[in-house]
Formats: structure tokens, sequence, C-alpha cells
């Protein structure tokens, strides 16, 4: 009975949110399905893999007793606004950055818009690497290319951590990897590699039009390694802005916009799947921002 009613409440999210005049109604179906999803974990299993149709019917494989693959299993999304955006946003030909890419919801999406395009993924995780692999596969996406190291501003073999709480979000919460241990995230997961993007991929590029980049306090010293190719292709580059992750990295959130003042970019916050037009001055709230050179409309 749990698989069917989800499958309805992934129907009717991805019907409803996508659409401005039902995008209310789609949104309290979404709150509805992340309350099932809490509802019907269950601690004593340890997962419950299962293969479902996320948004624009693309095929992920999920753990529905996980925080970010439960909530695609009961509404088809884990970022419904993002990936809203990026729906109307990306054009086919264009070369789309994933970096903390986790399973795939933003690759996969990527994948399916460029089909003429590029998607380079960078999962250092092994378990959700693994995960990315098979949904890649599962939708016989040839234009996905997978990296199995973190991105920084120098080469590096680091530990990586995340949360052994269980109880907090209702499952364990696959978002968290951070190369910066604290007392939320004590748990050792693996040592991974750390490269620099420019010094990789710099020589070669002929475009690079959007980052999503979500690596839990790692952000700055990423986007100082490719640098280089922000500031000769200016791409769009959607970037989680959270003060905890930052500080546990040793830096704050005035050093991010610095950063991109420097390059002459602006943020805007995502509302209903489009860009708000007032350009972001402070970051009172937690969240995904866009950042866009000021001389791109």
């Amino acid at each position: 009975m749990v698989y069917v009613i989800a499958k309805c409440m992934r129907f009717l999210c991805i019907l409803l949110v996508p659409n401005r005049v039902t995008y209310y109604l789609g949104m309290i179906m979404v709150r509805i399905g992340r309350i099932l999803r809490k509802n019907t974990y269950n601690s004593s299993k340890a997962s419950d893999i299962q293969i479902i149709s996320m948004f624009n019917n693309i095929k992920i494989k999920v753990d529905r007793f996980s925080y970010m693959g439960g909530s695609i299993f009961w509404t088809g999304f884990h970022h419904q606004n993002e990936i809203i955006y990026l729906d109307r946003y990306l054009q086919d030909d264009m070369f789309f950055v994933d970096i903390g890419a986790n399973q795939g919801e933003f690759s996969l999406l990527a994948a399916f818009k460029l089909t003429n395009g590029k998607v380079f993924s960078f999962e250092p995780v092994t378990y959700q690497r693994n995960l990315l692999k098979e949904n890649k596969a599962l939708n016989k996406y040839s234009n996905i290319q997978i990296y199995d190291f973190g991105l920084g501003s120098e080469p590096a073999e680091l530990p990586i951590y995340t949360s052994s709480d269980k109880f907090l979000h209702h499952g364990v919460h696959e978002g968290l990897s951070s190369l910066y241990s604290s007392e939320s995230r004590d748990i050792l997961q693996e040592v991974i590699q750390i490269k620099v993007f420019d010094e990789i991929f710099f020589d070669n590029l002929t475009r690079l039009d959007f980052i999503k980049i979500d690596i839990e306090g790692a952000e700055l010293y990423a986007l100082k390694g490719m640098v280089k190719s922000i500031t000769k292709f200016k791409p769009n580059i959607l970037i989680e802005i959270n003060e905890e992750t930052f500080l546990s990295a040793g830096y704050n959130t005035k050093a991010i916009i610095d950063f991109f003042n420097e390059l002459n970019y602006n943020f805007y916050q995502i509302y209903k799947g489009q860009l708000k037009v007032e350009k972001v001055i402070s970051f009172e709230k937690w969240g995904n921002y866009i950042a866009k050179h000021n001389g791109l409309h």
C-alpha cells in the first residue's frame, strides 16, 4: 500500500508544482509527502531500495528510508524549486558541472535536458557515486561523465565525515558528507582525493554554462580552484549558502560574497521555479541561491 500511495503522491507533486497556477497546491502535496516519509520511516530496517520515476519521468534508484532519497520517493523531487528552475533554464547544448552530485538528482535532470551537451559530475563518496552510476545506467545516459574525486584549491588526500544521527532526519541524511568534522558530523566515511578543476580541465574547455555546487563547507575552496574557468565562461552558479558549514571550513558567508563580488557576480533567490528580480544583498536565511554574472541577462 505504501508504494501505491507514494506513486500517487509523486504523480500529483510532479503535475502540480511546476505549474504556476497550481504551485501552492503542489507544495501542500509536497509537505504531505514529507510527513508521510517521516511517518513511514522504519528505524529497524537498514534500507529500502526502490527504482522509481522522478520529475520528467527520469528513472532513479533511491533508498526510501534515507532523507533525500525518501523525499524523491514520496514527491518526485528533493529540491523542487531548483529543479523546476533548471528545467526551464537549461538548453540542449549546454555544459553542466555538478559538484557534490550525490545520487544524481541534478545530474540526471541535466543529462535529460542536455541532449547535445555534457554533464560533469563530481562525487567522491563511494556509496553515493555507485548509486549515481546505477542511475546513469538506468536512463542510458551517455552524456554524463562521473568523477571519483572532490574539488578544491589545491590537490590533497583528505578524510570525509558524515552524521551518525538517523533520528533527527528520520533516516540517514546522505547529503551531509563534509571534509570538516563536527559534533553533528562525527563518522569517518573514507579518505578521498581532492583535485583542482582548472588544472585538469581549463585548457580543453570550450564552454561552461552552469555550475551546481553543494559540498558542505568546501564551496569556497572548490570555486577558487576553478576561478579561471568561471572568469572565462561566466557560468550561472547554483550554490548553497550555509553559514554553519562555512564556519566549520574556516571562513564565513562574507568570504563567499567577496569572492563573487570580485568576479562581478550578483546573487538571486529562486521563487516558484524562477529567479526573483531583486538582487540578494544579505543572507539571513540558509538556502540555495543563483549567482549570476552582472553582464548577463
